[in-house]
């Protein structure tokens, strides 16, 4: 009885070493990619997604996959590999009708058929999905891929940072946004760390500003969405069109 005992901790432990980043990040869902097309999480209302989270709950594990609907999927890690078996699943059902609509529902659809799918293809328990977290210097991008058929999964923990984000008061204004050759940013202080990111967390662009007004140029960003952060000021999205 005490050698399983022993075991049995190992392992525990073993599971909670092996997936600290994984619980210790709230992370943001940025991109999916299907049948090898990405799409970039469309903005919704006030721009606020929740976060994705992992927990545990008695002996069980649960990751919450969260975009304007929640997919909840109870899961076992592999005591091994960087991988989780998904033991049932279920998304939630509330229906959005506010800005870029039709987008949002289709990717709101494309999370909740990577972990529960549809009617017509259900994803089976028993499914098994592999994770990689990559370390891009300042933020970490977790991947979840399925195997089986080769879709993705990205979510970044770039809004995480501190918690003190939520608490942060200040902003700042950027205009023209969409944005097709340069972007200008307003009321922001000198020498602040000023950085653009990808929706996947990798770091683009990085300076110091130098003024109250911040011109950069972002010409040869391609069409997509982007993160623009400044130290101590709530971060903000902007388009390149």
């Amino acid at each position: 009885m005490k050698k399983t005992l022993l075991f049995l901790t190992f392992v525990s432990n073993f599971i909670s070493a092996q997936n600290a980043d994984l619980f210790n990040n709230s992370w943001y869902i940025s991109q999916v990619v299907t049948n090898g097309q990405t799409t970039t999480a469309p903005l919704f209302g006030n721009n606020n997604v929740s976060a994705s989270t992992f927990s545990q709950s008695g002996s069980e594990y649960v990751f919450n996959s969260k975009y304007f609907n929640t997919a909840v999927a109870n899961i076992t890690f592999s005591p091994t590999l960087n991988s989780f078996t998904k033991n049932d699943s279920i998304c939630t059902l509330a229906d959005y009708w506010g800005t870029n609509m039709t987008a949002v529902q289709g990717y709101d659809q494309k999370n909740c058929d990577f972990y529960v799918g549809n009617p017509s293809i259900p994803v089976p328990t028993g499914t098994q999905y592999n994770y990689q977290i990559i370390n891009n210097g300042t933020s970490k991008t977790l991947m979840i891929t399925n195997p089986a058929n080769g879709n993705k999964i990205y979510y970044n923990n770039f809004f995480l940072g501190t918690k003190d984000n939520s608490a942060l008061k200040k902003s700042f204004k950027i205009y023209p946004n969409p944005v097709k050759d340069f972007i200008t940013i307003e009321n922001v202080e000198r020498n602040l760390n000023l950085k653009i990111y990808d929706t996947s967390g990798k770091l683009l662009y990085e300076t110091l500003t130098n003024g109250k007004t911040v011109r950069v140029d972002v010409s040869h960003f391609q069409k997509a969405q982007y993160i623009l952060m400044i130290e101590n000021f709530k971060p903000e999205f902007f388009i390149k069109d």
